[in-house]
């Protein structure tokens, strides 16, 4: 039979086979996963890039494993405006976007900068049309920009690219009631001189979840 010294040394190394695992720092995609706050790389309004502090959630729809930087419309459009009024490439805050707006898993980060956001209490307008290319589309308005500046920089073009309308996750969301949205923002250069698409070519393409906004 085991001396009593015996057993504590044995007792003693089975605590830290046990505990020593929990001390160990888990990779770095593990411990990212529920922070509220990640510094990132954003354009500045000088057009430089700097690290900042933004905050995330995370994806609501299963398909999107980005975190969404939360931030307004505003910010994505920037203050340039074009010849025709509308906000341009040079001025986006998330620029360039996403490289690809069919791809069913665009990269989270181009040129170090965020590409899913989430825009909180946005409006919609009437969101039923589908295209022919199978894509649902309208477009987005955020409410709480200020008189001053244009309609057409408080607006942005909205699509959902049919691979996410098949996948599930994802559904049509009411019109002209406050939202919180997420998606990925994406640069159309065939649509700067368009009424439709705002004289610009930022789009968020696509848009993948959307949640009612809570009432103050």
């Amino acid at each position: 039979m085991p001396s009593p010294r015996r057993r504590l040394q044995v007792l003693l190394l089975t605590c830290l086979a046990v505990l020593a695992p929990l001390a160990l720092p888990g990779p770095a995609s593990a411990r990212s996963t529920t922070a509220s706050t990640q510094v990132l790389t954003a354009p500045t309004k000088s057009g430089a890039h700097a690290r900042v502090v933004l905050r995330t959630r995370p994806s609501w729809n299963r398909n999107v494993r980005c975190r969404a930087t939360v931030t307004t419309l505003r910010k994505v459009l920037g203050d340039k405006r074009n010849a025709n009024g509308g906000a341009t490439f040079r001025g986006g805050g998330f620029r360039p976007g996403i490289p690809d707006r069919r791809a069913f898993r665009p990269p989270c980060f181009v040129k170090r900068v965020p590409t899913f956001v989430q825009l909180n209490r946005v409006k919609l307008g009437s969101c039923a049309k589908i295209n022919d290319d199978g894509d649902w589309t309208c477009e987005l308005t955020d409410p709480t920009v200020g008189p001053r500046r244009p309609l057409v920089m408080s607006q942005i073009h909205v699509e959902t690219d049919q691979k996410f309308r098949a996948a599930g996750g994802w559904r049509t969301p009411p019109g002209g009631v406050l939202l919180n949205v997420q998606g990925f923002v994406f640069w159309d250069p065939g649509h700067t001189d368009a009424q439709w698409h705002h004289f610009s070519g930022w789009e968020i393409h696509s848009l993948t979840a959307w949640r009612r906004s809570r009432t103050r």
